[in-house]
């Protein structure tokens, strides 16, 4: 890949952590490096000076032998406090029971899980219950964690306290509704201009499956800008899953996600950083980190408006096309079997691959 972190040691999944230490960016993300299929996951690490050339490092999370965590080391986050870095992760035991556990490290490198795990177990019983994704941040003097949650088939997300990492309070639901499915996946609480945004990853496609929701967050509430339909979209591709965002050291939110295609044999790779924003018409953004700008074209092999319609095509086949009352203006970033469109200045993206 030109532009992003590449694995190519075995089965790749979504990104699960992006944090900020000692003025290195550190990438974590699931991964397989037994197998090209998905199994027993690990914490895969990568750094960076820039957020385009990624170095590998070891790996920073493995299941124990023989995979007493069951399915191994699931999706979570990563934060930085007090000199270390924190990994809050989905444990899954061989039962089946969803737990939170965590991992910590003075150097970066070496993790060393807590003896006190899982740190979080779900506050709902029964043989329906979900809890993943932890999205771990600082609030005033403690910290707050999100997690991803389902019970009797209805999505949720839940909210925990903490002020020592380790020990955490459920403080309650900040979401509860059966539109978005079963679970909540990735979910995430992060201010952007000033303003909260609330993201998550709905079982359902509404239209797609990663949603935006803007509001004000107290600490135990979030109060939604519009009650009624909170969420919408602002990549448009069912190839863009599960995200992770954190602040890069200019204190603007970047945001990578997982590129994952059934339409191509299961493809999987990562999109370019992406920086999020609110425009001059108050709309919610993505676009290219300041870094990939010079890199996005306006003339591409692959996209093209014709007809009223934006298409990408790739050798005479036509792999995506929406109708537009009039030609969009737009930008693209070209990678290998990727294109990444950027439309209205980051209003809509749609990220896909060709080949």
């Amino acid at each position: 890949m030109k532009y992003r972190f590449d694995y190519r040691k075995g089965w790749l999944g979504n990104p699960c952590g992006l944090v900020l230490f000692k003025n290195r960016y550190h990438l974590f993300f699931q991964c397989n490096p037994l197998s090209a299929k998905f199994g027993p996951m690990h914490w895969g690490h990568a750094v960076s000076d820039d957020l385009v050339g990624w170095e590998e490092l070891p790996l920073a999370l493995a299941p124990e032998m023989p995979y007493e965590d069951g399915f191994g080391c699931r999706s979570g986050s990563a934060v930085e406090a007090d000199g270390k870095i924190w990994l809050f992760y989905n444990s899954v035991s061989s039962s089946g029971e969803e737990t939170i556990s965590a991992a910590c490290s003075d150097d970066g490198i070496s993790f060393t899980k807590l003896d006190s795990n899982p740190v979080v177990k779900s506050p709902f019983e029964g043989s329906n219950v979900k809890l993943r994704d932890p999205f771990v941040f600082r609030y005033g003097g403690s910290y707050r964690m999100v997690a991803g949650a389902g019970c009797a088939s209805i999505a949720k997300v839940l909210l925990y306290e903490s002020r020592d990492l380790v020990s955490w309070e459920y403080k309650g639901e900040l979401l509860s509704d059966p539109r978005y499915g079963s679970v909540i996946e990735s979910p995430e609480l992060f201010e952007v201009d000033g303003r909260w945004v609330f993201m998550i990853q709905s079982e359902k496609h509404m239209p797609t499956k990663v949603l935006f929701a803007g509001g004000e967050f107290d600490g135990e509430r979030f109060i939604f800008d519009d009650e009624f339909d909170p969420f919408f979209p602002v990549d448009t591709s069912d190839e863009f899953l599960n995200p992770v965002t954190f602040e890069d050291r200019d204190g603007k939110r970047v945001l990578i996600s997982w590129m994952y295609s059934p339409r191509m044999s299961g493809s999987a790779a990562f999109s370019t950083p992406r920086e999020i924003f609110y425009d001059l018409a108050d709309r919610l953004v993505m676009f290219p980190v300041n870094e990939l700008c010079d890199c996005c074209i306006k003339d591409s092999r692959f996209v093209s408006y014709d007809d009223g319609r934006l298409n990408v095509r790739f050798e005479g086949r036509t792999l995506f096309s929406k109708a537009y009352a009039a030609e969009p203006e737009y930008v693209v970033l070209e990678d290998v079997g990727t294109v990444e469109l950027f439309i209205d200045g980051g209003r809509e993206n749609i990220s896909m691959f060709i080949c």
